[in-house]
């Protein structure tokens, strides 16, 4: 056979059924010549054909399932995607905010009538549940609610007895369950699977031993954010400290093909922690077999700064395991649908001063959402796991360009303080002065200029406590070779007064109120960024559009200044100096327009 010419590149059956007549005709010519459809030869080879056509097929589809671009079973699929850092999701959590209210009683001090809040406030914990009356849908919120803490409530005057109380909150459409595993004695990088489906995260996992389980993106990554309560929250609105804790006792969760969860931990089979930290000559080139190659070998971190453990392995313990089941396309309910509302949880700061009026107040907590909740959709399609897994190993994580970096810094949690409002340029790119001397530029450093809320989303600096979180939580996605310096913008306070022309038929006030609903949604801080500049001629359209506006005949932007930083901010600035060509332009430092008290900072008349 070795003298004789085979053809390797056959793919189909007919290009197999071809290659065999043609080597049976060259290499058989006396032996078989019959090869008419109807000849048992013919059979024979047409069976070798179709062996060979499907064993090709398989053969390609088997190699084109190790690639991410083309896989297409789910089960590869998802096993390519965590080897491209992107995690498959099983479901998705609608979300929408929820007022709560409750009865507060009234006490007369002084003469004064106020509501009692001190003593009767409720707390509302997060996680409460609730639930929608159209399809009994679960829905938990995500922070909680102190009714004795006034800075963000509505408060209404009910009647000599009652004030009502309203705090808005963010729910999600899930609910919490609980399983528990039991672990004898210790395996290596043992798993264990909840067979529940639609889950969409790991609350906690606790051990019977009262330890606290951790899950991490890796079992080589072996320290985690921490939030430590602040204990300077009533000054600086931040509710917890960012750390990093090290955590030998930690796990990492998986989503598979069947939308269970799988929970895989590591392989320390000691009490001992694997979290050795100073790297030296002998544990680096632990397990490497010395020789000229030293230089260019490639060294694993988690066997140089960590022990090849991967974290411990459960032993003669019990976990118990909180997780969120929830979201789908079923979970998008309409508004003012979430009117049931658990309220077991509920208690007094204080302490329950009992009596009918103390179960009258818990009576009278009630819920609604004004909008409908939108988000939740089933698990990620084939190609979105395609294309996320593609986009994940792009970014690898880290904060690259300008906008990585604004992007990660608004996505600090809110527990450990409010970021409103980000600008980043080049160190080099701004002419700032602090305290009357021009700060050394680094050509290799970035300017991370940032602004926070205060309890009545009014524009603020942000605190000490707010900056050192986000720099913890920054340098864990930057890149080596940046710098970032974490600066104050600017904001500068403004009001608008504008003349109007009214036309015959329409009421002057009514006309004017409009306009000025117009103008609050036009300057409403949440649609303002750092260097924007204000358009007048946008103002000007805005005013014509109003159903009885005839012509705008005047629009004057005035700085609202406070020397003391008390009600505006005391930064002056000439508006007159910033105009041009119809545009009100920013400071060359990072700064943004704000309208703080939007109802009186905007003013208008009617003219003749």
């Amino acid at each position: 056979m070795s003298d004789k010419n085979v053809s390797y590149l056959n793919k189909t059956f007919t290009d197999f059924k071809s290659n065999l007549v043609n080597y049976a005709k060259t290499y058989f010519p006396t032996t078989y010549n019959d090869f008419s459809e109807a000849s048992p030869g013919n059979m024979f080879i047409e069976m070798a054909s179709y062996v060979g056509d499907v064993m090709s097929f398989y053969v390609d589809t088997q190699v084109q399932e190790n690639f991410l671009l083309y896989a297409k079973e789910k089960e590869n699929l998802y096993a390519l995607s965590y080897a491209f850092g992107y995690r498959p999701k099983a479901s998705y959590a609608s979300s929408t905010t929820v007022d709560i209210y409750q009865l507060v009683p009234s006490q007369v001090i002084d003469g004064i009538t106020s509501p009692n809040y001190n003593i009767y406030g409720l707390i509302i914990p997060e996680n409460t549940p609730l639930t929608s009356t159209s399809n009994q849908t679960k829905f938990i919120t995500t922070d909680k609610i102190d009714f004795t803490d006034t800075g963000s409530t509505e408060i209404t005057f009910v009647d000599a007895n009652y004030y009502l109380f309203k705090k808005s909150v963010k729910v999600i459409s899930a609910e919490i369950k609980t399983t528990t595993f039991t672990y004898g004695s210790p395996q290596k990088f043992q798993t264990s699977t909840i067979t529940d489906t639609n889950i969409l995260q790991i609350l906690d996992v606790t051990s019977s031993d009262s330890n606290k389980w951790y899950e991490v993106p890796y079992l080589a990554q072996s320290s985690i954010f921490e939030p430590v309560s602040n204990p300077t929250y009533n000054t600086d609105q931040v509710p917890y400290l960012l750390y990093l804790k090290k955590v030998p006792r930690r796990f990492v969760s998986r989503i598979i093909s069947d939308n269970t969860l799988q929970l895989e931990f590591g392989a320390g089979l000691s009490n001992s922690s694997d979290e050795q930290i100073i790297p030296t000559p002998d544990n680096i080139r632990l397990g490497l077999v010395p020789g000229i190659s030293d230089l260019s070998d490639n060294y694993n971190k988690a066997s140089v700064f960590f022990t090849r453990e991967y974290g411990l392995a459960p032993s003669n313990i019990t976990l118990q395991v909180r997780y969120l089941v929830g979201g789908s396309i079923t979970s998008n309910i309409p508004s003012n649908d979430l009117t049931i509302i658990d309220t077991s949880g509920a208690f007094f700061k204080n302490g329950n001063p009992g009596g009918a009026i103390s179960a009258t107040v818990l009576s009278s907590v009630v819920s609604s959402n004004p909008n409908p909740s939108v988000g939740g959709r089933n698990g990620d399609e084939i190609e979105e796991i395609r294309n996320n897994a593609l986009f994940s190993f792009s970014s690898q994580n880290r904060a690259v360009t300008k906008d990585d970096y604004m992007i990660r810094a608004l996505s600090l949690p809110s527990d450990y303080g409010s970021i409103s409002k980000v600008y980043i340029t080049q160190d080099f790119e701004n002419t700032q002065i602090i305290e009357t001397t021009t700060t050394t530029k680094n050509p290799l450093a970035l300017d991370l200029y940032i602004l926070a809320y205060n309890s009545n989303k009014q524009l603020i600096p942000a605190s000490s406590t707010l900056k050192n979180n986000l720099i913890t939580y920054l340098n864990q996605y930057r890149m080596i070779t940046d710098a970032i310096n974490i600066k104050d913008a600017f904001y500068i306070n403004i009001g608008i007064n504008f003349d109007i022309t009214v036309q015959s038929g329409y009421n002057n006030n009514d006309v004017v109120t409009n306009c000025i609903t117009v103008l609050q949604n036009y300057f409403n801080i949440e649609r303002w960024q750092i260097n924007q500049p204000i358009i007048l001629s946008e103002i000007n359209s805005n005013l014509l559009q109003i159903n009885g506006v005839q012509s705008v005949v005047k629009v004057e932007i005035i700085n609202k200044q406070d020397t003391t930083g008390i009600t505006y901010s005391e930064y002056g600035y000439d508006i007159t100096g910033a105009t041009k060509n119809n545009n009100i332009y920013p400071s060359l430092d990072p700064s943004i327009f704000e309208v703080r008290y939007p109802n009186t900072d905007i003013q208008g008349r009617v003219v003749i």
